[in-house]
């Protein structure tokens, strides 16, 4: 079973009910509700580990009544994080999330628009209360002696069954949550995010420039919930990427000893792909983040241009995720963010090929026709491909790009509902959609022309 997002009356977004698929593109005017939808999405699906971290914190404390009060507490206040105390007024605002058959999580306020509550099916209240009596009799049992010494041979035998029994926590909660997928949020703003990271870093290590307005990393500017995730994901990256994506392949080929073509190809792939966007490799060292080019000359990532400034951390956090095998569910608002048009489709290509490495899903945000087209071609090739042209196709579009069209959705979101604009016939985005834009700027020029006629 499919899963899907159900919204009433909240915010821009009057009545919704989309199916998540594996790749979700949404259009719309600004204002039209795409970051709403899009953050509602990840909202929900990242409860999963949200809650994997409150088991952890229960069982590391002690801490085992009012559990699911205290949850519920702590998801709405995530909620709120997330999309600020105004968007909450709305009365008998209602989000819905289905998982699966067997579970479903809703969130909503009353007909005041006061009160936020979150309700669980019984199928997730009786395996969270299951899995606390299970977190609360293993915590009596380890640690219930009246003496705490422990020898080094019971101390492993602890670790061996509290290892065991989150292992088995993780099982099923990927199983109730239908998902084994992490949850990653791109959001839009990544230069400034890109600069402001490198300005943290600044600041941490006393540049003088700085020094004298003695701010703090913390209080450079107001940020939301997901731009400071984002800060969060960068610094963990940095990193890893600090000698290189080159160094980075050839630890990967040693580690993995003989990976399979598929792997390869794929990293090959992104590998190209990355270097054509970002004209240029990045590296971070000393605390300094650079775009390296073929000339030998190179810039601080601070005065780069705005696109690849957008763009860089798009590319390099997919690369690692293809790198890492990781299973990820990777959102990202407006990766066409002040790109020519051949990046645009680059990026496209990028993103077709982490969605098809590991059956990742993806879903954008995009103001662009451009991306449009670029999913089409990839749509057209994977029709074509499944024929007896398969090697003409691949001659033109690398297989690893193809999408399958029984695995995207495209929705134009206007007058607070969401309109599927996929053919389903012909397996494509239609191209009226994609052309609206050009077609009134043409009307116009028309009209115009008539009059001097």
């Amino acid at each position: 079973m499919s899963q899907r997002l159900i919204i009433h009356q909240f915010g821009p977004i009057a009545d919704i009910d989309i199916e998540v698929k594996d790749i979700l593109v949404f259009i719309g005017s600004q204002a039209s509700g795409k970051s709403t939808v899009s953050k509602a999405i990840f909202f929900f699906k990242s409860l999963k580990d949200d809650l994997y971290r409150y088991y952890l914190d229960c069982y590391n404390q002690n801490k085992f009544d009012h559990a699911i009060s205290r949850f519920c507490k702590l998801v709405n206040q995530k909620f709120t994080k997330i999309y600020g105390v105004t968007l909450l007024q709305s009365p008998n605002t209602k989000l819905t999330y289905i998982y699966s058959d067997q579970n479903e999580i809703l969130i909503g306020t009353d007909l005041n628009g006061r009160v936020n509550y979150i309700e669980f099916n019984s199928v997730f209240t009786i395996s969270f209360e299951e899995t606390i009596n299970k977190l609360k009799d293993l915590r009596s049992e380890l640690y219930g002696k009246t003496s705490n010494f422990s020898s080094s041979k019971e101390s492993s035998i602890i670790k061996s069954k509290e290892s065991a029994l989150f292992e088995e926590i993780n099982i099923q909660l990927n199983i109730l949550f239908g998902d084994e997928r992490e949850v990653i949020y791109l959001p839009a703003g990544r230069s400034l995010i890109t600069t402001l990271s490198q300005q943290r870093y600044n600041i941490d290590m006393g540049d003088d420039l700085l020094s004298d307005n003695k701010l703090q990393s913390d209080n450079l500017i107001k940020l939301d919930y997901l731009m400071r995730e984002f800060i969060d994901l960068i610094d963990q990256a940095k990193l890893v990427c600090k000698n290189g994506i080159d160094t980075l392949i050839q630890d990967y080929i040693s580690e993995k000893n003989s990976p399979n073509d598929t792997s390869i190809r794929t990293i090959e792939l992104a590998q190209g792909l990355i270097n054509s966007i970002l004209k240029g490799s990045y590296s971070y060292q000393n605390g300094i983040e650079k775009i390296e080019f073929a000339d030998g000359k190179s810039t601080e990532i601070n005065f780069a241009s705005s696109g690849q400034q957008e763009v860089v951390w798009i590319l390099l956090i997919i690369f690692l995720l293809i790198l890492n095998d990781s299973k990820a569910f990777l959102i990202i608002e407006e990766p066409e963010a002040h790109l020519f048009p051949v990046a645009q489709k680059q990026i496209i290509d990028l993103i077709s090929l982490f969605a098809n490495y590991s059956k990742n899903q993806i879903l954008l945000t995009t103001h662009s026709p451009y991306i449009l087209s670029s999913f089409n071609n990839l749509l057209y090739a994977h029709k074509l491909g499944n024929g007896e042209d398969k090697k003409e196709v691949a001659d033109i579009i690398d297989p690893h790009l193809w999408i399958n069209p029984d695995r995207l959705d495209a929705y134009i979101l206007e007058d607070g509902t969401a309109r599927t604009i996929v053919d389903r016939e012909m397996g494509l985005i239609q191209s009226a959609e994609i052309d609206r834009a050009s077609n009134i700027i043409v009307d116009t020029f028309n009209q115009l022309f008539d009059l001097e006629d």
